[in-house]
């Protein structure tokens, strides 16, 4: 069935309840609250918009937004079309817009007025992209006009493409990730079952980015889909978020590590009434025991860690699924999710044995876009996803995460991949080699470093360095740039003249 069809039941048993509260912009955009019966319709005009500009069942769009209401309904409103929204990062950089784009086929982005340059700038190398605007003040056609067409549901069969997100490949080129209804709608239901039996109860704040994997089907579309209120912050604040608990009495979030060490360590932390809180979970990155232990210390409230990938829909793993959380642990699989941990040879290991996690179940995508021998890699003859994460699994089947496979560098819960970076490093006309590997930091978890070998006739300083930093954020999103550079006379490397990345991950041990 087509996914859209869970937001309009919900609709139809909780017409009057709020679906969406979005606190607003200060001195800009008030505070708005919109009813289940109006989401379920502007979704449903929005659907009626986009047939009307001609997208038929299938055709992709991007939808270059942050956590604002537009976004909601623009994503179940192209599951209502029948078209395929690709989300996207709105810090992303030209570069990287016309890549998605481009490798997309996406026909038409939608962008906010105040994130609107990169966007333009890729629109001139686009002529055939159509680009719709959220906010006034611009040439623009408004996002408004799209939702004032004829309300529009399409049918789609379960294996019909639903979402394509992007991920980045071990090339450091981003992947589009094929979703199916089916995908999205298993996961959904899943996450639904779990919250509901826990009791999540009904406001839930939205801290991190809808546009992330995990924001899209733990944050939105599942409570969107079981008659919840969400609360989506439109950036991240630890005392917003503090303001925003007290005064609607919010009863659950899901956080990367690092949101959660913010607010343990924010000086205003015991000014604010948080007692309403009764569910806290964690993903996107693993999260520290002692942030665990702290949270349910001072706040009193216990973390419930999980595990995904864009891959699965996302959700895979989550201690919401096991009989009591076990700390370290990313809990059980969730219903429908079969495992086995493998070594190098695919070969499964007995229990307590470190090996490569893998997946297979209705979460599990069909594959990567226009990539069959990434989906080949990715998928075996078993129809298991290898996740390139190294884990093991317990007498009791909790399932704990060791370490990454790849050498994916992870800032936040935000995957950086370095080869990507590196790329664009090697554009600079300074640099002769580099090495990107990802260094510990104490509040995201890990931040970029580039190791750099400089061409003759460049000498180190830290002028140089700011240059490519800046050489970087110009290309970049601002989350992939190396936050450190070392100017270094070699790179460590093997016999056949591979860098090692290892070593020079060792060094900032």
């Amino acid at each position: 069935m087509n996914v859209a069809h869970l937001l309009d039941r919900a609709a139809q048993q909780y017409p009057d309840r709020t679906a969406i509260y979005f606190p607003g912009i200060p001195n800009a955009v008030p505070p708005r609250a919109i009813s289940y019966r109006e989401l379920s319709d502007w979704t449903s005009r929005f659907a009626g918009g986009l047939r009307a500009l001609g997208l038929a069942p299938g055709d992709r769009f991007a939808v270059y937004l942050p956590n604002l209401p537009q976004f909601v309904i623009a994503i179940w409103g192209g599951f209502k079309a029948g078209c395929v929204p690709t989300p996207m990062n709105p810090t992303l950089k030209k570069r990287e817009i016309v890549h998605q784009v481009t490798d997309s086929g996406a026909k038409l982005i939608i962008a906010p007025v105040f994130m609107l340059d990169e966007v333009a700038k890729a629109a001139e190398e686009l002529p055939d992209l159509k680009v719709f605007v959220v906010g006034p003040g611009s040439a623009y056609p408004n996002f408004d006009e799209l939702v004032k067409h004829p309300p529009t549901f399409v049918e789609r069969d379960d294996d019909d493409l639903a979402l394509m997100p992007y991920t980045s490949g071990t090339t450091g080129k981003p992947k589009g990730v094929l979703l199916t209804h089916k995908n999205l709608s298993s996961n959904i239901q899943a996450v639904m079952r779990l919250m509901q039996a826990k009791g999540s109860g009904e406001r839930l704040l939205v801290p991190i980015p809808m546009f992330h994997i995990t924001g899209m089907t733990v944050l939105m579309l599942s409570p969107l889909s079981m008659g919840v209120t969400i609360y989506p912050m439109l950036r991240w604040d630890a005392e917003q978020a503090m303001q925003l608990i007290q005064e609607h009495k919010i009863t659950s979030m899901v956080c990367v590590p690092t949101l959660y060490i913010d607010l343990l360590h924010h000086p205003k932390v015991t000014q604010y009434d948080l007692s309403s809180l009764k569910l806290c979970s964690s993903g996107g990155a693993k999260m520290p025991v002692p942030v665990i232990e702290a949270m349910h210390k001072k706040l009193g409230v216990a973390v419930y860690e999980g595990y995904g990938l864009t891959e699965t829909s996302p959700v895979t793993h989550t201690n919401l699924a096991a009989p009591k959380p076990k700390i370290g642990s990313i809990g059980w699989p969730i219903e429908g999710a079969e495992c086995k941990i493998v070594d190098e040879n695919n070969r499964r290991v007995p229990v307590g044995q470190v090996g490569e996690l893998c997946v297979r179940g209705p979460m599990v995508m069909k594959g990567y876009h226009n990539n069959p021998e990434a989906t080949r890699q990715a998928l075996d003859d078993e129809g298991f996803f290898h996740t390139g994460d190294l884990a093991y699994v317990d007498e009791e089947g909790y399932y704990y995460i060791v370490d990454r496979v790849k050498d994916m560098i992870n800032v936040g819960g935000v995957k950086v991949f370095p080869k990507e970076v590196e790329h664009v490093l090697y554009e600079h006309p300074a640099v002769a080699e580099c090495a990107v590997v990802g260094i510990p930091d104490e509040r995201k978890g890990e931040t970029v470093k580039a190791y750099i070998v400089l061409k003759p006739g460049y000498v180190p300083s830290d002028t140089l360095a700011e240059e490519i930093q800046q050489h970087c954020l110009r290309e970049l999103a601002a989350y992939k740039h190396p936050r450190e550079i070392e100017f270094v006379q070699q790179l460590p490397k093997t016999a056949s003249g591979k860098i090692q990345k290892y070593v020079l991950r060792g060094r900032e041990q």
